[in-house]
């Protein structure tokens, strides 16, 4: 008989498979533990409903395609929740509660993440999250990929890393931000002192913090919107990257004392404003072209500075409400024609500084202050420059303020000309002119003029502005044409005494009035090199060094050919020999002389020579006639070498130093001459010359000598028996001759020449003896001439407008002795020495000597 089945038996069936199941019931392998202890659970494939386990440290691992389908709670423990697969998730919120909790996303879907107070960390490379909060606590977030709707931080100091994925909405409430790649909505960072450090990635909004120390960096990537930093000493970096791109977006700085840094790269779409407190702003190594989207650096109310660091910029109205503005490590400011304004509603006004390695430039520009009646200061030390880039001579900068130079340049460009030839300008109004700035002027294609009234204006004192003579000088020489310009302080007409003129002459110093107002006398400014004073009626002109050079070179020329040319003797030694042996021969001779002469003319040339030289010919025709004449026929070459010292009318001072010149001249001749059975003779001589030199200044302005000369000669002699060893001999000669010179261009000037057609006389009278010194025939003699060259004139032209005379009229003494040695029956020797001197109002001052051979053939 079969036993029934206890009832209690089924109960404990039924609750042991209660219990076997328990603590939920689940479908695969989606398992749940709930206990009072630390539970783990695991979930990778299937579903579980939401649940809520508030005691222990838990862990939630959810993979491949496992799901919670509602809430996860967890209370306050150290909890990890992990979400890795592709359909794997939380469908509804997760709460982590307090603790340090974890959260990792690397594939899947997640609603709301929570997380209390405690040191939480979330990691997101993957899938997509809602909402996230951190609570409280020093917390950490880092996100490499994967989408979520917002981050909060909450309070505590928090840790924030994005490389890659996307925050939708708004990041916020952070505190310490690194960002290399990514998207993110916008960044709100709140309170505490906040740090956001940008070198990828994106914002497509706004980035805002609140009060505290905060700094932001941008590197690389973009911010689409604001950026905004509340209240207190914060500090923006910008090295990449782009700013601003978003209509109406900003960079605002709140009150304090803030920084902004922008270095090398970067675009900023839009206006800076950097509000109340005395903030600072600097540009370094930028340019222009990276500056020009960005339209309006504010410094705000405040002791504001804007430094310039090796950054080249232009548009100066994007700079505003700035007190102190510098320049620095080769920068460059170029206004145009804007207006620099300095100062805000409550400073009024501000100064901008340059160092000795930047620039400021302008066309029409000026610097002003933010309050009408206040001063500017412009504290130079580097270079203000209206010459590059510039193809004008009418540009301006103009100082409302006061002007200050250490060591300061300023450069300039001008037609330079006569009075009121256009010129760039330094204009200063109201304030002083401290300090001494060197100015350098370069001509833009002036030919160079008189100045006869106040001259070229470059610097121009307004309403009341006052300089000294020390506050500026010249940098260089300043020359066109054939004048030098000198720096002047003060016009001659009423009214200018405070400003600087260029001058090509020296005023006329006036007579002293009994009565009435003196008219100022302009003066050079200090560093000119000593004036004369003018008491005459007429301005003297202020030639430059090079004019009494080139004035020279003609009666230089004259001195190469004469040399060359010389008399029959000179050349030949004596007739007589020739006379009674009319055999061909070849002679030579070598020579030299030196002299100091001076020339009437514009600049008075003092010409202090010395000229060496060598001559060698030959007959080729010699004939002897019944009648006892004989004719010779040849040719000669020769080189001479002038090397000379100049003198002249230069920089206002008559007979000044003014260069040297050395000059060469290679040439040939052809001659016939006709000698009678009394050895009365005729000499013709045809001779062209090829002129090559260089001249120099004493100031190293250097230019080439290139030219000819064309010169014939006729030269008679008629001997008269003294006694039986001395004849006395009449001699007379003709020379004609035209000389060409080459244009040439010393860099400052075209230099053209011109000169009439020359013509010297001669007359002169020579002694000579008949002596034998052991058995050789010795002519001894002594000759007197009185050199005259008839009016003409020489003219150097420059720039084809100035024209500078020199009379070629002279009248000189020449005396010398002499011999010829017939050492053999074929060669003889011969020589000279002389001394000339002026015998009209030119004076001249002379030696020359010569040696010579001749052998017959």
């Amino acid at each position: 008989m079969r036993t029934p089945t206890p009832a209690w038996l089924y109960a404990g069936i039924l609750s042991l498979m209660v219990l076997t199941t328990w603590p939920l019931l689940s479908q695969a392998a989606c398992t749940i533990n709930i206990t009072s202890g630390d539970d783990t659970s695991t979930c990778d494939s299937g579903t579980a409903p939401g649940f809520t386990d508030n005691a222990g440290n838990n862990t939630l691992d959810i993979r491949d395609s496992g799901r919670i389908t509602g809430n996860v709670t967890f209370g306050a423990g150290n909890d990890l929740v992990d979400v890795n697969g592709a359909t794997a998730g939380i469908d509804g919120a997760l709460n982590q509660g307090d603790g340090s909790n974890i959260f990792r996303l690397n594939l899947g879907t997640v609603g709301s993440v929570t997380q209390g107070s405690g040191t939480d960390v979330i990691q997101i490379s993957g899938g997509k999250a809602g909402a996230i909060s951190q609570g409280g606590g020093i917390d950490s977030y880092a996100q490499s990929g994967g989408t979520v709707d917002s981050v909060s931080q909450g309070d505590g100091h928090d840790r924030f890393t994005m490389s890659g994925g996307t925050i939708i909405g708004i990041f916020d409430d952070g505190d310490d931000a690194l960002m290399t790649d990514g998207l993110i909505g916008s960044v709100n960072m709140r309170l505490d002192n906040n740090v956001f450090d940008m070198h990828g990635g994106r914002i497509v909004n706004n980035l805002t913090t609140g009060f505290g120390l905060d700094r932001i960096y941008v590197r690389g990537g973009s911010i689409g919107g604001t950026i905004s930093l509340g209240d207190g000493d914060d500090l923006i970096e910008v090295s990449g990257g782009e700013v601003g791109a978003n209509a109406g977006s900003e960079i605002r700085m709140g009150n304090g004392d803030d920084t902004l840094l922008w270095t090398r790269a970067g675009i900023i779409h839009s206006p800076i404003r950097m509000s109340a407190g005395d903030d600072k702003v600097v540009l370094t190594a930028l340019t222009e072209t990276t500056l020009s989207p960005t339209p309006q650096i504010d410094g705000g109310p405040g002791n504001d500075t804007l430094n310039f660091v090796a950054t080249q910029s232009a548009t100066p109205s994007r700079y505003v409400q700035w007190e102190n503005v510098n320049l620095t490590n080769a920068s460059q400011l170029n206004l145009g024609a804007g207006e620099l304004v300095l100062g805000d509603l409550l400073t009024l006004t501000g100064t901008l500084n340059i160092d000795p390695t930047s620039t400021l430039s302008a066309t029409a520009g000026a610097i002003s202050p933010s309050a009408a009646g206040q001063l500017v200061n412009l504290n130079n030390s580097g270079l203000i420059d209206m010459t590059t880039g510039s193809t004008s001579a009418t540009d301006t900068l103009t100082v409302h303020g006061n002007y200050n130079s250490t060591g300061g340049r300023l450069a300039l460009q001008s037609q330079l000309g006569s009075d009121g030839s256009a010129a760039d300008k330094l204009v200063i109004s109201q304030g002083a002119i401290l300090g001494s700035t060197a100015i350098s002027v370069s001509n833009l294609g002036g030919a160079g003029a008189e100045t006869l009234q106040d001259g070229i204006q470059v610097v121009q004192a307004l309403n009341g502005a006052t300089g000294t003579t020390s506050s500026f000088s010249l940098a260089a020489p300043v020359s066109a044409g054939a004048y030098e310009y000198f720096l002047f302080k003060g016009g001659v007409t009423a009214g200018t005494a405070e400003n600087y003129y260029l001058r090509s002459t020296i005023p006329v110093t006036p007579l002293p009035q009994p009565e009435g107002p003196v008219t100022p006398l302009p003066n050079p400014v200090e560093d000119t090199p000593d004036l004369p004073t003018n008491p005459g009626i007429t301005p003297i002109p202020i030639y430059r060094p090079e004019v009494p050079i080139y004035a020279a070179l003609f009666p230089a020329t004259q001195q190469v050919v004469q040399a060359m040319l010389s008399t029959f003797h000179e050349r030949m030694g004596d007739q007589r020999p020739q006379q009674l042996d009319a055999s061909t021969a070849g002679w030579g001779r070598v020579y030299g002389n030196s002299g100091r002469q001076s020339f009437a003319g514009a600049v008075s040339p003092t010409l202090n020579s010395s000229v060496t030289g060598f001559q060698v010919g030959s007959d080729v025709y010699t004939h002897t006639h019944d009648n006892g004449q004989v004719q010779h026929a040849g040719f000669f070459v020769g080189h001479s070498r002038l090397k000379g010292d100049i003198k002249g009318f230069n920089l206002g001072w008559q007979d000044k130093d003014a260069g040297n010149t050395t000059l060469r001249g290679d040439s040939l001749g052809v001659y016939w001459t006709l000698i009678g059975a009394n050895q009365a003779y005729l000499d013709l001589v045809l001779m062209g010359t090829r002129f090559d030199g260089n001249n120099e200044s004493d100031r190293g302005v250097k230019m080439k000598t290139r030219g000819h000369n064309v010169t014939a000669s006729a030269e008679v002699g008629w001997p008269f028996p003294l006694t039986r060893n001395w004849v006395l001999e009449p001699q007379a000669q003709a020379i004609v001759g035209t000389t060409h010179l080459d244009s040439q261009n010393d860099g400052i000037s075209d230099v053209s020449y011109n000169a009439d057609t020359s013509l010297t006389t001669r007359l002169g009278v020579r002694l000579r003896g008949d002596y034998q010194v052991r058995g050789m025939p010795l002519l001894p003699y002594a000759r007197a001439n009185i050199w005259h060259t008839s009016a003409g004139q020489n003219t150097v032209t420059f720039n084809g407008v100035t024209d500078i005379d020199t009379e070629q009229k002279s009248t000189t003494l020449g005396l010398s002795v002499g011999a010829r040695l017939q050492v053999t029956k074929d060669f003889s020797v011969y020589g000279e020495l002389g001394y000339n001197s002026n015998l009209d109002s030119n004076a001249f001052d002379g030696r020359q000597g010569a040696a010579g051979m001749r052998m017959k053939f």
